[in-house]
């Protein structure tokens, strides 16, 4: 019994993210998002040029780019911090080649060009990357093209743009880039799974490796000495960087059409966390493998563009979806704060109140469970039975009933895999039912917003079906691999 109280605990405060903020972005696609360095602002791009927000007022900010028409759609995008300046600088890329620098200005907040070169012979730019180590003035920038270019530039103190070097790769389209050890730059090809070390100061390729799977996107983290790739198949892969060992697979739903979805690494890398195209981000805990929770973006479509940040003990999530043809597209930001050693002083009074909150909420639900284990027969005036079912009597709760039949007219279980429709009895409780709940529950569950309380069942549900031992099988068939990736 203990064993199955932690159980139920753990996994009720280990799915803690929550919804921190909702944009409305009124463009056709979405293709990139970035967070800045310090969780403040949160940039998009795609068909509409460059959008900004930020995450503390949820307001849009200005930015003067009179030429983004003429730049083309953003295909990327990172923030950047050169070592003569004391503000983040976003950097992006577009469809038709140009390199862009944005700063935010001190006296308006808003954010002005400062800097806009088209590279080469103005093919896409696939990919971007800058080197924190660098340290000799300026920034350092790595820069992927669709014609297989690569090539490495400096950002000067005057906002001016030099070249370090430019080579064309052998048939290998950059998809994702990597500064590693500060001076060798690793490059992940679209389509062929290719992986080439190179030097940052020449380009001199030092070792070309070769993936299990194709490369839709690519993530690195230096610290941990690994990468995690989107296969395009069925999932994500992490491999060792050095040796291109694969590690472990987590999968995910098998995907209708194998189109490339960002991935990243979050909370300190303990956590994989990727997009989909069934409408949900995918978290994984990262040594284990196993699904920790899904932030559910919509109920269904392409979740491509993702965005991680760690700051200060608190990882920030953003997603969006490129939906061609509509000229309005949602990007929801999710935050959790996993170390309170980091945190900063005010946020761990937030945390500390909120998980006090939590505790006081759910212990009288536990209580129940325990007993309902039991067959006490002790619910919420609901009838008794000598084979009590955990999913049964949770439904019988009138709060909770009511926003399960309110989630169904929704269409929001079908959506959810947890939620089969022979688990699910929504049951509307009369008045008397109502009557029959103990005043210091009725009076903790009407003070809740209706935000609140759906969440609450989304999480209470699924912790009543695993006790109940009602866990959906996965699927024996795993998609075979795709020997092709449609790139959007």
């Amino acid at each position: 019994m203990l064993l199955l109280i932690k159980s139920l605990l753990s996994n009720f405060f280990r799915r803690s993210y929550a919804k921190t903020a909702s944009f409305t972005a009124q463009v056709g696609a979405i293709y990139t998002l970035a967070i800045s360095q310090d969780g403040q602002i949160l940039a998009s791009g795609g068909s509409g040029g460059v959008k900004l927000w930020n995450l503390r007022t949820r307001k849009e900010i200005g930015y003067s780019g009179t030429n983004q028409d003429l730049y083309g759609t953003v295909s990327c995008a990172m923030w950047i911090k050169p070592s003569h300046r004391a503000t983040n600088v976003l950097c992006y890329g577009t469809g038709l080649g140009y390199l862009i620098f944005i700063q935010q200005n001190a006296r308006d907040a808003n954010f002005q060009e400062i800097c806009a070169q088209r590279l080469r012979d103005g093919r896409e730019i696939t990919c971007l990357a800058w080197d924190p180590s660098w340290s000799d003035g300026g920034a350092r920038i790595a820069v992927g093209m669709r014609d297989s270019i690569v090539q490495v530039l400096l950002l000067d103190s005057h906002s001016k743009l030099q070249s370090v070097f430019a080579g064309r790769l052998n048939k290998t389209v950059p998809k994702s880039i990597a500064f590693v050890d500060h001076d060798e730059i690793y490059v992940f090809g679209l389509f062929d799974g290719n992986v080439i070390r190179m030097k940052a100061a020449d380009g001199t390729i030092l070792r070309e490796h070769h993936c299990s799977s194709v490369i839709g996107y690519a993530a690195v983290n230096t610290r941990k000495r690994l990468v995690v790739i989107d296969n395009a198949a069925n999932g994500f892969t992490l491999y060792r960087l050095d040796r291109l060992d694969a590690i472990r697979t987590y999968l995910t739903a098998p995907p209708t059409v194998p189109v490339p979805k960002q991935v990243a690494f979050g909370e300190d890398a303990r956590l994989i966390i990727g997009g989909s195209d069934n409408g949900r981000v995918y978290l994984f805990n990262r040594k284990s493998g196993e699904l920790l929770e899904m932030l559910y973006h919509s109920n269904t479509g392409l979740v491509q563009a993702v965005a991680v940040r760690d700051v200060d003990g608190r990882c920030i999530i953003a997603s969006a979806s490129p939906t061609a043809g509509r000229q309005c597209v949602s990007i929801k930001v999710w935050a959790r704060n996993y170390d309170l050693q980091k945190t900063k002083p005010g946020q761990q009074l937030s945390v500390l109140s909120g998980l006090w909150a939590t505790i006081q909420f759910i212990a009288p639900f536990l209580f129940f469970v325990v007993l309902g284990l039991f067959s006490f027969g002790v619910g919420f005036g609901v009838a008794r039975s000598d084979n009590l079912n955990i999913v049964d009597w949770a439904t019988n709760i009138p709060q909770i009933s009511r926003l399960c039949a309110m989630l169904q007219e929704r269409g929001a279980l079908a959506g959810h895999p947890f939620w089969a429709a022979d688990i699910v009895k929504t049951r509307i409780p009369d008045s008397e039912q109502v009557n029959n709940i103990p005043g210091p529950i009725a009076e903790t569950l009407d003070s809740l917003n209706a935000l609140t309380m759906e969440e609450l069942a989304h999480r209470f549900m699924d912790l009543a079906r695993m006790a109940d031992n009602r866990v959906m099988d996965e699927p024996d068939n795993v998609k075979a691999l795709s020997d092709k990736v449609i790139y959007l």
